[in-house]
């Protein structure tokens, strides 16, 4: 049996972390043993209850570290760093995966660790190269400097989302043989979900609300000041507009504060770490996607797959439109346009689809071949 090993900084709800728990339940137990190894733990992510209760291996690197790091100390910073790179390293050299796939800025760990030489090496790319590899941010060119190492003495694969990414990552590593796979969606979670009036009433949300729907970290990326301010116009044209944001980041508190700024305190629901995606994308009526970039954009495809009118700007790759549900938006437009564009649509009479390719069970298919092949 092949010994497989996805390695990430932790398992909270992103796409990056919720493609791993799909591969990591899915994947043909038959073929692989496959464990997952993070550098901490993701204060109240339920992917990680989800996998210990499907008896997959989590190893979690910070309960192996014997220091308590001090965050007021740099000192004290430093020390847990080195100690983090010399434990990632006894756990390569204790597990002996014969692949290691890793996800996000991790690969700085992966070369320090130096592997088994027969062991294969592959990498996604969730995000747009540039935006991932800034040469401006130490740490991430350090993880590219990385990368290219793995790259020149493991001959590590590249898996990418669309081919305008292909055609940028082979020209960053000099390579020509980087793998367009769609991340994947398990579409059997949004056959069954529960009623409409049952899911407001749990979420104590008016029946009669107009409902705004996004999901994303509270990140600069995700552009949430802006979607406040479209939302904002959507309410001054119908005062029974709810807005229902899914995330956790950085920018919760400045985004709760706009929100009381404009007197919408009542008008919104802040949600995080929700297995339940498909419930609520059943309540919305609108989702709004205003991303600043995207490597992606799965929440969209999964928006489309409710039937949900979808409007996202012209940042975001075609490849996750896959119907005729999606309206695209400059950001340069103001938010008021946005609102305009969203009060008057007009549902299409009939609904074109195009998503085979998306299917999480089609995805694991290729997915094992890649790494049997």
């Amino acid at each position: 049996m092949i010994k497989l090993m996805h390695v990430i900084y932790g398992l909270n709800m992103g796409g990056a972390e919720t493609l791993i728990k799909d591969y990591a339940l899915k994947i043909d137990k038959n073929k692989f043993n496959i464990e997952i190894l993070c550098l901490k733990h993701s204060v109240d992510s339920p992917y990680e209850e989800l996998l210990s209760n499907h008896n997959i291996k989590v190893i979690y690197l910070c309960d192996k570290i014997k220091y308590k790091k001090n965050n007021k100390r740099i000192i004290s910073k430093v020390v847990y760093k080195i100690k983090e790179y010399l434990v990632f390293k006894k756990i390569i050299r204790k597990e002996k995966p014969d692949i290691i796939h890793s996800h996000l800025s991790i690969n700085s760990f992966i070369r320090f660790a130096k592997p088994n030489k027969s062991t294969k090496l592959f990498y996604t790319v969730h995000n747009e190269p540039s935006v991932l590899w800034k040469k401006s941010n130490l740490l991430e060119y350090v993880d590219f400097k990385a990368t290219k190492w793995l790259v020149k003495k493991y001959k590590m694969r590249f898996l990418v989302l669309q081919d305008d990414m292909r055609k940028e990552v082979n020209k960053l590593f000099n390579v020509d043989n980087s793998i367009i796979l769609n991340n994947g969606i398990d579409f059997s979670r949004f056959k069954n979900t529960n009623n409409k009036k049952q899911i407001k009433e749990e979420l104590n949300i008016p029946s009669n609300s107009y409902i705004i729907g996004h999901i994303g970290r509270f990140e600069f990326q995700k552009n949430h000041d802006f979607l406040i301010d479209v939302f904002n116009e959507i309410y001054k044209k119908n005062n029974n507009s709810f807005l229902i944001m899914i995330g956790s980041g950085n920018e919760k508190e400045n985004i709760e504060k706009k929100l009381k700024r404009l007197n919408l305190d009542n008008k919104y629901l802040i949600l995080s770490n929700r297995l339940d995606i498909p419930n609520l994308l059943n309540i919305m009526d609108a989702f709004v996607f205003p991303s600043i970039y995207e490597g992606l954009g799965m929440v969209l495809i999964e928006a489309q797959k409710m039937k949900l009118p979808c409007f996202i700007s012209d940042t975001i790759p075609d490849y996750a439109i896959i119907s005729n549900l999606v309206t695209t938006l400059s950001l340069s437009e103001s938010p008021k346009e946005w609102a305009e564009k969203i009060v008057n649509y007009k549902y299409p009479q009939s609904l074109i689809f195009n998503d085979y390719n998306w299917d999480m069970e089609i995805v694991i298919k290729k997915l094992e071949d890649i790494y049997l092949n």
